[in-house]
């Protein structure tokens, strides 16, 4: 179908809207099992696991190229079925205390700040600020112990945007030490986000000019912490001509 449509003027955005409304009713099916769940207190719902799941699975079909070849459109559609409303919210509160029946809470923050780190890293989270009321509504309910990593770890990508656009300006200022080609990084604070290996690898000329540009940059910021790279969690996209 998206073969077939995007070849007419137009012709993608009653498509996107169709593929919002199908996210949408999947997304109101597991309100609803929650609610219901909520309401008999036989089990406590995953619901904001089943949410991710959701999210994943129609990402996955947003990047694919034989799919929806990761049209504007359908990432602009697919964020918009996952803005959190009323109900939603409504929802979250009750599954939130829910909590309370589970026996080892560590064990599920850990499992909480997992599936964010993904969301976060991968760019797969909806909206920065739906997060931050899910990780509110958990920290009202079981204290902020609790969810002081998550937060900081949401502050982490909200400071990596701004020390991004301090490159940029460092770059623009002293052209001479310009990596040659765009670069992104984002700087996290190791005590709130999980373990990742480190590597050393054997990088291109291109990469490794980067990483010295990057690092010269951020000593000029704090001469008190060390970046310890982690090439894993990076991507590179590569444009042919």
């Amino acid at each position: 179908m998206y073969r077939l449509f995007h070849r007419i003027d137009k012709g993608l955005e009653p498509v996107s809207n169709m593929f919002k409304q199908h996210v949408v009713a999947e997304g109101m099916v597991l309100v609803q099992q929650a609610e219901d769940t909520t309401h008999s207190k036989s089990e406590t719902p995953f619901f904001v696991r089943k949410l991710i799941e959701l999210y994943d699975k129609y990402m996955a079909y947003v990047t694919l190229t034989n799919c929806f070849a990761n049209n504007s459109l359908f990432h602009k559609a697919l964020k918009e079925a996952f803005e959190v409303d009323d109900a939603i919210e409504e929802t979250l509160d009750k599954v939130v205390k829910l909590l309370s029946y589970i026996n080892d809470k560590d064990l599920f923050a850990e499992f909480c700040r997992k599936k964010l780190s993904r969301r976060l890293l991968f760019d797969k989270s909806a909206n920065d600020e739906h997060e931050r009321l899910i990780i509110t509504k958990l920290k009202q309910q079981c204290g902020g112990q609790f969810t002081s990593k998550m937060e900081g770890m949401v502050t982490d990508l909200t400071m990596a945007r701004e020390n991004q656009n301090n490159f940029q300006e460092y770059l623009s200022n002293n052209p001479s030490p310009s990596p040659g080609i765009v670069l992104t990084v984002t700087v996290l604070t190791s005590g709130f986000w999980p373990s990742y290996k480190s590597c050393d690898l054997s990088l291109p000329v291109e990469m490794a000019k980067c990483v010295q540009v990057f690092n010269e940059f951020y000593q000029t910021k704090t001469k008190y912490r060390k970046l310890t790279w982690i090439y894993s969690l990076g991507t590179c996209n590569v444009n042919g001509n």
